[in-house]
């Protein structure tokens, strides 16, 4: 059998080519294993933004509620495991190189030739199933209609936010990728939206009125308001709490979990969480990668953000951290992203731009990158990403702010340094 580095070459050689979105793989697939994905309940999340911290919230409440309670998250930021698992717990690398041997070998004497994220999706519901999860929080993973997630039927359907990403994929316009999106809303299945505007809104609510799925906005049916010094009250469908504190940074972080109090709610007759458990969990959970502060002299924080929507969360934090302080930005970005509308936004927020790229093909050209920066603000090109961080790290003084954004990859490859350079500081401290 392949050693687990072995497993994963395998697995990420099913990368690449033309994305071909569809369900007939996933179904014959998932025939070979007698359906796993019917032998477990599941929450189902889409969004263009926060559907992964909305599924983190999801999962540690209900977690702490003594549930035996499963994620399947993407992309991961630092090793494949992050992508599967139950409670605290990363599936292992020995069920990994098991599972996905098995997986390869059914599928190929069936002669179903899966994608890399299909086979994964496959790998999690015979995984999730075969521990006897009681409920599964299932994170699409592009789009909705036709991701490789949207065979479940879940007990409820979520869609955190739209905005423009995938565009060649999921449709040139808001109220097209609200359609794909819409794809995963079910029969009598209720769905539960968060920010939207008033057309994708409307859009959605017919689709959902068309099934006959209750339907509940953010905004509308619940909703959240700040207070100080970081807390909230929840106003929800049929629960209130005040004073709600958030492991993660950022308003809108409140809107996702906000979303993620109405699920609850929705299945409260079949899985009840109490209040300390909402609460406990909302403090408690965490979502690396997303406005996450690594280092506090000088401030170092990393985010995924990388379509507009998520830079613009990005900024209205960043506005609010500044207080006199010089922030420094390190970014790469994929070629086939928006990189330009979100330059045109961080350039607004940031005092200095280092440009750098990620070890991927789909990598954009750091030159690339400063060329198209408006003029008047400085930048520079540092191809090697770690490279690039030591030297901010070298020239910031102890009251600036570092940023590293425009792409999860990116994120992913600094994360692991930034976590050695905080324990060396401790222990040396």
């Amino acid at each position: 059998m392949d050693s687990y580095s072995e497993t994963l070459e395998r697995i990420y050689n099913l990368r690449g080519g033309i994305i071909d979105l569809r369900l007939d793989r996933m179904e014959r697939a998932l025939a070979l294993f007698d359906h796993p994905e019917k032998k477990f309940l599941s929450l189902h999340i889409a969004g263009t933004n926060g559907k992964g911290s909305t599924s983190a919230m999801l999962h540690r409440m209900l977690s702490l509620a003594g549930y035996r309670t499963a994620l399947y998250t993407s992309p991961h930021l630092v090793s494949f495991t992050e992508r599967l698992r139950i409670g605290d717990t990363e599936m292992t690398q020995d069920d990994v190189i098991t599972l996905a041997d098995e997986v390869r070998r059914c599928t190929e004497a069936a002669a179903v030739t899966l994608t890399f994220f299909e086979f994964v999706t496959v790998m999690a519901f015979v995984y999730f199933a075969r521990q006897q999860v009681d409920i599964a929080v299932i994170e699409v993973g592009l789009g909705g209609r036709l991701d490789a997630t949207n065979v479940v039927t879940p007990l409820v359907s979520v869609i955190t936010t739209i905005s423009k990403d995938h565009q060649a994929y999921l449709g040139p316009d808001e109220l097209s990728i609200a359609g794909e999106k819409g794809g995963i809303i079910k029969a009598r299945v209720p769905v539960v939206f968060g920010k939207l505007s008033p057309e994708v809104s409307q859009l959605l609510k017919t689709i959902a009125d068309e099934r006959g799925s209750p339907s509940y906005f953010l905004g509308a049916d619940f909703g959240f308001s700040l207070k100080n010094e970081g807390l909230f009250d929840y106003t929800g469908i049929k629960q209130n709490s005040s004073d709600l504190t958030l492991g993660l940074r950022g308003q809108h972080q409140r809107a996702n979990a906000a979303v993620a109090l109405a699920t609850l709610e929705l299945i409260e007759d079949r899985f009840p969480v109490g209040e300390q458990a909402r609460r406990d969990g909302l403090a408690t959970v965490r979502w690396p990668g997303r406005l996450e502060v690594m280092l506090e002299r000088p401030l170092v924080i990393i985010d995924g953000a990388h379509n507009s929507e998520g830079v613009q969360a990005l900024v209205s934090e960043l506005n609010e951290l500044r207080r006199g302080r010089k922030i420094k930005l390190l970014f790469a970005a994929m070629a086939d992203k928006e990189w330009e509308l979100m330059l045109g936004a961080l350039g607004k927020a940031v005092d200095e731009i280092v440009f750098t790229r990620v070890e991927m093909e789909r990598s954009a050209e750091p030159e690339q990158l400063a060329e198209k920066l408006e003029a008047g603000i400085p930048r520079r090109a540092i191809r090697d990403a770690r490279v690039a961080l030591r030297t901010l790290l070298a020239e910031s003084q102890d009251h600036d702010i570092i940023v590293v954004a425009g792409s999860l990859y990116l994120v992913g490859e600094i994360r692991p340094l930034l976590q050695n350079i905080a324990v060396t500081k401790a222990t040396t401290a």
